[in-house]
Order: C-alpha cells, then structure tokens, then sequence
C-alpha cells in the first residue's frame, strides 16, 4: 500500500482549534475597538471619528494576532523532530 497523504488527525486537530481563534480573536478585536470607539465618541461628541479610527486601527493589529496565533499553532502541530528540521543546517 502506498503512504498516506494529508494531515493526521493530531494535525488536524490543532489547525481547527487554531482556526477557531483566529475567528474569535478577530471578532473580539474589532468589537473592543468599536466598542471603544462608540463611548470615547459619545464622551467627546466626535460621532464617528473616534469609533472609524479605533475600527480601522484594528485591523493591522488583528492581522498581526491572526499571524502569530498562527505560527504558534503551526509549531505544535508539526514540532522541529516530526519535521526533520534539527539536522538540516550544514
């Protein structure tokens, strides 16, 4: 029989609950900054500036978490002794 393809179920374990971070830590940012946003505009009566600026700062900040959540999730799942890696530098 030939070698089976794909990702085991450890792999894929870890990439669903990465997957499911990512998706929560996302809505929870952009809530936060709206949030936040909708108050500080309410304190001040700068309707919307406060609420579009604190939004759209999200968005790079989010991407950045998305990332390293990511990278993070991706090194347990396939750790340097499953990869090969530990001998590779010559």
């Amino acid at each position: 029989m030939g070698e089976r393809k794909g990702l085991g179920w450890r792999e894929g374990v870890f990439l669903a609950e990465a997957a499911a971070q990512v998706g929560c830590l996302t809505v929870v940012v952009i809530l936060l900054a709206l949030g936040a946003g909708l108050w500080l505009d309410s304190r001040l009566g700068t309707k919307p500036w406060f609420t579009l600026g604190l939004v759209l700062a999200s968005i790079p900040v989010s991407l950045y978490l998305v990332v390293r959540l990511a990278l993070s999730a991706a090194r347990r799942a396939y750790p340097p002794e499953e990869r090969g890696d530990e001998g590779a530098e010559e």
